[in-house]
């Protein structure tokens, strides 16, 4: 409960000052999958790397926005590699180019298909009460299939800064065609960001109009999320510090 207050804390100011750039608010939607998102009795979690601001994921996609991050992981129990890599739009003109771009390369690397995600179970088992209730529980995603990663791309437009706000997130294996047992591990990396990110905000999965702040938020979403704050302070940090 401290450790949600903190974090609380930490998001309220974070709320309260001047918005970040664009340059910046590329690293909210990479993982920070620490703490109550995994049971540490049980799960040693994942060993994570400091985000990249250019290509430093591997395998590498396409360019697609000048604001673009990434961030490798190790899952310490079986030592096999994970990654992040996303990309930020502040207008549905680049928006619209960059995923065009990025579906004519999937489709001529590897293969996808639409499929939602539920991440009900994995944040209730977190055991973290606020966590858990989390309402952003089911993910409108692409699964893509290749020779050097499988994983999901999530794209969406949200009112949480001011005007036109779009993200491409990619969250995936490397070097694995299939995703196997690899599945829960993504799913762990995509809901220690996503949910948090989007708690008590207006989003749309795959958007064809630009979502502003003047857009209505639907009803029911209302929700923020834990450890997502402190994620947010390191990363730009770390950001501040290039």
């Amino acid at each position: 409960m401290l450790y949600t207050l903190v974090i609380i804390c930490c998001y309220t100011q974070i709320a309260a000052a001047t918005p970040p750039p664009p340059e910046y608010r590329v690293a909210y939607l990479l993982p920070n999958p620490v703490g109550p998102y995994f049971n540490q009795s049980v799960n040693l979690g994942f060993l994570v790397s400091s985000p990249h601001n250019n290509t430093g994921a591997c395998p590498a996609f396409p360019q697609l926005s000048e604001y673009r991050a990434s961030r490798n992981f190790t899952y310490a129990k079986t030592g096999d590699p994970y990654f992040s890599e996303v990309w930020y739009f502040n207008n549905g003109d680049s928006f619209a180019t960059g995923r065009n771009e990025l579906m004519t390369y999937v489709q001529e690397h590897g293969i996808i298909s639409p499929v939602t995600l539920d991440l009900s179970e994995d944040l209730a088992q977190t055991g973290d009460p606020y966590i858990a209730g989390l309402h952003a529980t089911r993910v409108n995603a692409t699964a893509y299939r290749a020779n050097d990663t499988s994983g999901y791309f999530i794209a969406f437009s949200t009112d949480f800064f001011p005007g036109e706000n779009y993200y491409i997130a990619y969250y995936g294996t490397v070097g694995r065609s299939d995703p196997g047992n690899a599945t829960p591990q993504i799913k762990t990396l995509i809901m220690s960001c996503f949910p948090g990110f989007v708690e008590g905000r207006a989003y749309t999965f795959d958007p064809v109009l630009p979502l502003t702040t003047t857009t209505s938020r639907p009803a029911g979403l209302s929700f923020f999320a834990a450890a997502f704050a402190i994620a947010i302070c390191a990363a730009v940090c770390f950001f501040g510090r290039q």
